[in-house]
């Protein structure tokens, strides 16, 4: 059953303030400090010197500070699509199958334009959409970086080596009680004796 106007206005008004509350929310701080500068946050007068290590924690707090911003601002538009059926005459009622909108759903969610079936296969027929965007440019994970196509022509540390690297710690046979006689290659990464000692090595001499 489609909303009486006076079950409607009321949402309108909930809408409405929640949209000032949000409003409100971000110019107070500062678009979450985002109006400032990062050089101005650090209080630095170049981050040309420093480096990037230096700057690591302010550079995550940057960016979650961005995603903050960015999913306020979502429900900003869901609040102004949802105000714009209001005008229209058609809030509570689902945009893609034109049925009501339980008003359950609307109370936990006034925002919601859809009935929770339309919106599951909404966000069923794009799944990744809750991805970074960054996933479609490295997919495949390192695909970009197997270079062993051509050894002759290709003899940087590429990603199959970095692989390749990680994967000797678990490779590692035998117990090392020599550590002065160890090869090279396999002395990779060790700086004192007990770096040596293997998992192996360490339970068989517990009492």
């Amino acid at each position: 059953m489609a909303l009486n106007r006076s079950k409607t206005e009321a949402y309108r008004k909930r809408l409405e303030e929640l949209r000032q509350h949000l409003q409100a929310r971000l110019e107070q701080n500062g678009q979450f400090g985002l109006d400032d500068s990062m050089r101005d946050e650090l209080g630095e007068l170049s981050l040309v010197d420093n480096h990037p290590a230096d700057t690591g924690d302010e550079l995550f707090e940057r960016g979650k500070d961005l995603a903050l911003r960015d999913a306020l601002k979502i429900r900003l538009q869901e609040i102004d699509r949802a105000l714009a059926a209001v005008e229209a005459g058609t809030y509570g009622v689902c945009q893609s199958c034109g049925r009501p909108i339980p008003e359950e759903r609307l109370e936990a969610y006034p925002m919601a334009v859809r009935c929770v079936k339309c919106q599951q296969q909404s966000e069923a027929l794009d799944p990744m959409r809750d991805r970074p965007v960054e996933e479609e440019v490295l997919w495949p994970s390192f695909g970009r970086t197997f270079r062993d196509d051509d050894p002759e022509e290709v003899v940087a540390f590429d990603g199959e080596d970095a692989w390749q690297a990680v994967a000797r710690y678990n490779e590692r046979s035998g117990y090392f009680h020599d550590y002065e006689q160890m090869e090279m290659d396999d002395n990779e990464g060790i700086v004192d004796r007990m770096d040596a000692v293997s998992n192996e090595q360490y339970r068989d001499q517990l009492p």
